[in-house]
């Protein structure tokens, strides 16, 4: 058996989550060596003064590959030196830590000189965490708030306050998820993260090096690359609402240059909603995926090429609106309330170092998604306030609640399908440069089709408002709508040293994109409105510019300033439910949005890496921002403007190893965003009402204040465990907290703040783990999204825990 983390292993890593890398990864040659020697070997080929003392190079540059003279030498010094084995981690000398790379701006850095704020969750805490998908992970961290809406296409993303003030279409995305090195938009909410090796959230403006669709910022999510090393990892976890988990990942060398690795989850749980008829469950909700990666390179891994296929799906993530928030109870009238989300593709990465000048890369992706949901079109939970708005008679509301029981009568079935290839072709200095340098050519094709049917029956319902109006709805008919965009792009940054200290950033895009928008509606044979079929067309064409300048200063080589200036660009579009062509009116459209954002920060690492400090203070101003307005049901008629916005605010992290024991995490994010020009909104539909938005409202979903602050210990067990051997226990615990914040644009509702508790505690040698974790420990009652006037909403996800087992070979 391996020996244990707790000896010579955590001697030079000093570290759970460091060591576990080596779990996952196994980046070294003396794991073929007979396991009984792998710790004293280690001991012997890494010197101590090393460790003292910054490095740059991963663990596999300190490796030697041993043949059989050289091993019998080592072998016998080691035993001679085994006394090592028994120190524990209170013995343990301080070692200094790897510093953080990232790739954000298209060149591999240490983060510490990249000029703006950069999160990254590694393997280890997406472990921790129990963070299953990127929607999972991306709530954690302060500053970026996203609105749920079960399909990623009646989901909203916001990054420091900056995005759409309301749902409008899959297209508008301000902030892009790019999974190894290709852009999957809004739709990389609907993946799972498996096999993933790192998440970087780059906050503000990165259309330069990311594009149009990452004016506020950027996701970029990296999975392992298989390996030259046989690996392997099985995982089983179970918790409460029926909580069923595994995930299992293998790594073969295939020959000396060919290698695959395979990786999977499956996740099945029952819904936190019950429901009122029966006091059962709504649904059960279903996560799996599968990755596979085959890998070429040649002898001196000059050249590399990564070829990855996957599939995502995740099903009946049904919001369903509540009027009731001291329960997780719902009226569903046992109708279905089903959906499914799929993401699938293929990707190929060719890179080379093979030349002089520049490393070449090229990335070209194939992505498809596709959706469906099944749902009431007026949900049971809300008919009391239908009733009560069209003032049906109390003797009336059983007959039309007893109509609206029968699917025929009450659905509605929407479909999304995107096709995407995509292109990247880029140019990047060498490591070694002092001129640090990218460029690149840019191509993407994006076929997307919408589909809405809420065709209704109604014909045993009483005559009256109620029934007319939703029979002449614009949605009691077919909607039939494609999205053909092509977008082409040239960039380029550049890192010029002007002294010795002062760095000097300047990029540039150049893009163009134009999207046709073909829409067929034909109403139902009831539609006052007709069962003609009606059509409409458009194109949008755009060309734009964007861009950024920075200045880095390295006050010592720990501590740095730095300041930049950027001019990001959302291109124009449409919106997913107008509906205005039912009436004769013509499509409507949005103008694109401009940003232009200012960031001035400080970055400080203390010399062995231990502690890391961050201040950041931004201004963002955007012009013709994005809303899309659908008026309160049965009607649904829709709306599109533009307004004008401001999001400015500060931001501190601190990141300190204490000891090689404790560690202690922490983010506080204070936002300011607000509305500075709405003059395009019309007046209220009627006396009394909000308008849409106004001057001075606040952007919806942002909380001023923001924050979370995380501690984990460990240390080894005091004796040996069966099965585990030598062992360390670990305990780790988060609170994330969210101020109060305005549900829509109206700013009509507030919502109040929150806590939440996380926490996990377990035992961990080198094969094998064990833990329990829980979230929303306090089983805290919050409201996650609340529509104005009729103050129905959905709560937040309730208390949930489990036990997970880990076996690692």
């Amino acid at each position: 058996m391996l020996p244990s983390k707790s000896s010579s292993l955590q001697y030079y890593l000093s570290d759970r989550h460091l060591s576990k890398d080596i779990k996952t990864t196994k980046k070294f040659n003396a794991l073929y060596m007979p396991s009984l020697y792998l710790a004293p070997l280690l001991s012997l080929y890494i010197p101590t003064t090393a460790l003292a003392a910054p490095y740059e190079n991963s663990l596999s540059s300190n490796v030697q590959t041993f043949n059989a003279e050289q091993f019998a030498e080592r072998k016998e010094v080691a035993e001679q030196n085994n006394g090592i084995n028994e120190m524990t981690s209170d013995d343990m000398p301080t070692v200094t830590l790897d510093a953080i790379t990232v790739n954000a701006r298209g060149i591999e850095e240490d983060e510490l000189k990249t000029p703006f704020v950069v999160d990254t969750i590694d393997a280890q805490e997406i472990e921790d965490k129990q963070y299953v998908t990127v929607t999972d992970a991306l709530r954690d961290v302060p500053s970026i708030d996203i609105h749920d809406g079960g399909n990623v296409g009646y989901s909203t993303l916001w990054m420091r306050g900056t995005g759409s003030l309301s749902i409008t279409s899959l297209d508008d995305n301000s902030v892009d998820v790019r999974i190894d090195g290709i852009s999957n938009g809004k739709t990389g909410l609907a993946r799972n993260l498996i096999d993933v090796e790192k998440v970087e959230v780059a906050k503000g403006p990165q259309g330069t090096i990311l594009g149009s669709s990452a004016e506020a910022g950027g996701i970029i999510i990296k999975t392992f690359d298989p390996s030259d090393y046989t690996e392997g990892r099985v995982s089983v976890g179970v918790g409460n609402h029926n909580l069923k988990r595994g995930e299992a990942m293998l790594n073969l060398p295939i020959t000396d240059n060919v290698s695959f690795r395979i990786a999977g989850m499956l996740e099945e749980r029952d819904n936190s909603l019950i429901k009122r008829e029966d006091g059962k469950p709504l649904n059960k909700k279903d996560k799996q995926g599968i990755q596979a990666k085959l890998r070429w390179h040649d002898n001196n891994e000059d050249n590399n090429v990564v070829l990855t296929a996957y599939h995502d799906e995740q099903t009946n993530n049904v919001p369903v609106l509540q009027k009731d928030f001291d329960t997780y109870k719902v009226a569903t009238f046992n109708l279905p309330h089903e959906n499914t989300n799929t993401a699938k593709g293929m990707n190929l990465v060719v890179n080379s170092t093979a030349f002089d000048f520049a490393d070449i890369e090229s990335k070209t992706g194939y992505h498809h998604y596709d959706s469906d949901i099944l749902r009431p079109y007026l949900p049971p939970e809300m008919l009391s306030l239908q009733f009560s708005g069209y003032r049906i008679p109390e003797d009336q509301q059983p007959i039309f609640s007893e109509v609206l029981t029968h699917p025929d009568n009450n659905r509605q079935y929407l479909e999304e399908s995107i096709k995407q290839v995509s292109q990247e072709i880029t140019l990047v200095s060498k490591p070694e440069s002092e001129v640090q340098w990218v460029a690149g050519l840019y191509f993407a094709n994006k076929d997307r089709v919408w589909k809405n049917d809420a065709r209704m029956n109604l014909n045993d319902m009483p005559d009256g408002l109620l029934k007319n109006s939703t029979l002449g709805s614009a949605n009691n008919a077919i909607t039939d709508k494609t999205f053909d965009t092509q977008t082409k792009a040239i960039f380029g940054e550049i890192t010029y040293p002007a002294t010795e200290s002062l760095d000097v950033i300047a990029g540039l895009r150049l893009a163009n994109e134009e999207q046709t928008h073909d829409a067929v509606w034909q109403g139902n044979d009831n539609n006052p409105l007709g069962n003609d079929v009606k059509s409409g067309s458009k194109t949008l064409e755009d060309t734009a510019t964007t861009g950024r300048f920075g200045l880095s200063y390295a006050i010592s080589p720990n501590w740095r300033v730095y300041a930049l200036q950027s001019r990001g660009h959302k291109f124009g579009g449409f919106a997913d439910y107008d509906n205005n062509m039912a009436y004769g009116n013509p499509l409507a459209y949005y103008k694109p949005t401009t940003i232009d954002a200012s960031e001035i920060g400080t970055k400080y690492r203390s010399a062995d890496n231990r502690l890391n400090l961050g201040l950041a203070l931004y201004r963002n101003k955007m012009k013709d921002d994005h809303m899309s307005v659908t008026a309160s049901p049965p009607e649904y008629k829709s709306e599109t403007f533009n307004v004008d916005s401001r999001s400015q605010g500060i931001e501190l992290s601190a990141d300190w190893r204490i000891t090689n024991n404790w560690q202690i995490k922490t983010q506080l994010a204070y936002t300011d965003a607000k509305v500075t020009d709405a003059s395009e909104v019309p007046p209220p539909a009627s006396p009394g009402m909000l308008p849409l938005t106004a001057e001075d409202n606040h952007m919806p979903q942002v909380p001023k204040f923001s924050g979370s602050i995380g501690m984990q210990y460990n240390d080894d067990l005091l004796f040996t465990l069966p099965v585990f051997g030598k062992a360390q226990w670990f305990a780790d615990a988060k609170y994330r907290y969210v101020g109060d914040r305005y549900a829509q644009a109206y700013n009509g509702i507030e919502l109040e703040s929150y806590g939440l508790v996380d926490a996990s505690l377990g035992l961990t040698s080198y094969n094998h783990e064990l833990s329990i974790w829980g979230k929303n420990l306090t089983d805290e009652r919050y409201e996650h999204i609340k529509i104005y006037p009729m103050n129905v909403g959905i709560l937040g996800t309730d208390r949930s825990y489990g036990l997970k087992y880990s076996y690692y070979y």
